[in-house]
């Protein structure tokens, strides 16, 4: 047997630390299949250590995090600390220091989950958001003037760099290409009011086309359109690119069709670096007082996102294929919070369809109804 994969934990706060343990479980008993396994490593920073100690992230603590391959993260909120603090100190300050310049939220509504998209099946939710997570309007740069005054005047600045919107862009073409995907990639941006910045990523999303992948199909949505038709025909998507602020929005748009937060798993990597995988974590639900019956289906995803950046592709297929069958099967499409189950329920579930079923063939994509370049 090779060598145990190293993996750090960050538990965090309210349902996090549950749902973890849960992807934890999924993964020792995919490992135990294929002949592999983990050592994990616990961190306690999150929201309550913060609270109990005065203590965020400490700089040698991202240091350490950048040697493992990737991180198995919860979320972090606490009602006591200050509005945004424990997301720029904590999260952020792990995505910014181990450059995980990719978050990635793959939408896909799993058999016998209702989507908030009622007429909508899981035939027609299947589509990966790629987000650039480096630029963009991320607090760096901008400040107030005259602050508490009638005069007051507050700024933010959108700022890419080439070189930013190239890796993502590139990263993006590549997961189009890949089997199993459509071939198809659509841009989300608002040429019309941020006309630099969306400039260069409309240029360098057609030079690099042109050049590198001619044969991925292409198109334009601004972010107010692109919104109207996720709900109206989310089965003409494959793969999406956008910005740091609208694939934020985006991916809550998404999290709402495949079934709510508790179905919506996050990938924050860096490609050929390390990665962070967890839950999706924007609602406040997430940091509710019932955490034992938390929905752990998003971390089990998150759990197959790591697997394939691990290098364990078939093992993530046969994850993704014991979760199908778990909901098709178990009845537990119920968002984020469980009212027939507790989440170690829902784990075992998972966990018992891991050690049996057979990874699943790959299918060639149903082609979509590609709209003209707009």
């Amino acid at each position: 047997m090779s060598s145990p994969i190293p993996i750090a934990v960050l538990p965090g706060d309210g349902h996090g630390p549950d749902v973890i343990q849960a992807a934890q479980r999924v993964l020792e008993a995919v490992g135990e299949r294929f002949g592999f396994t983990f050592a994990f490593t616990s961190y306690p920073h999150s929201g309550s250590h913060y609270m109990e100690t005065g203590t965020l992230l400490p700089d040698k603590v991202v240091d350490e995090l950048r040697e493992y391959p990737a991180i198995l993260f919860g979320g972090v909120g606490d009602p006591r600390a200050e509005p945004g603090l424990l997301q720029r100190e904590i999260l952020l300050k792990l995505t910014d220091g181990l450059d995980l310049f990719i978050s990635l939220r793959p939408v896909r509504l799993m058999p016998g989950v209702k989507s908030y998209l009622r007429s909508k099946g899981p035939q027609d939710i299947d589509y990966i958001i790629v987000r650039e997570h480096s630029g963009g309007m991320n607090g760096q740069i901008g400040g107030s003037l005259l602050k508490g005054t009638p005069e007051e005047v507050a700024q933010e600045s959108m700022i890419y760099s080439r070189g930013q919107v190239e890796r993502c862009l590139r990263y993006a073409f590549e997961l189009a290409a890949s089997p199993g995907r459509k071939g198809m990639l659509t841009l989300s941006g608002k040429c019309s009011l941020l006309r630099h910045v969306y400039d260069l990523w409309m240029r360098v999303f057609e030079e690099m086309g042109d050049t590198e992948f001619p044969d991925i199909q292409r198109r334009y949505y601004g972010v107010d359109d692109i919104c109207m038709e996720l709900v109206r025909h989310p089965e003409n998507f494959d793969v999406i690119v956008t910005g740091n602020l609208f694939g934020d929005i985006l991916a809550d748009v998404g999290a709402v069709s495949q079934g709510g937060i508790g179905y919506a798993p996050v990938g924050s990597i860096h490609p050929g670096g390390p990665g962070m995988f967890g839950p999706m974590r924007s609602s406040p639900d997430f940091y509710q007082e019932t955490p034992l019956q938390a929905n752990p289906m998003s971390a089990i995803g998150a759990a197959a996102l790591l697997l394939d950046h691990v290098g364990k592709s078939e093992a993530a297929r046969v994850v993704e294929e014991a979760m199908m069958i778990t909901t098709a099967t178990e009845v537990i499409a119920e968002g984020a919070m469980l009212s027939h189950f507790h989440t170690a329920e829902v784990a075992d579930m998972v966990v018992q369809k891991v050690r049996t079923v057979n990874p699943p063939v790959p299918a060639s994509p149903s082609p979509a109804v590609v709209p003209p370049l707009n």
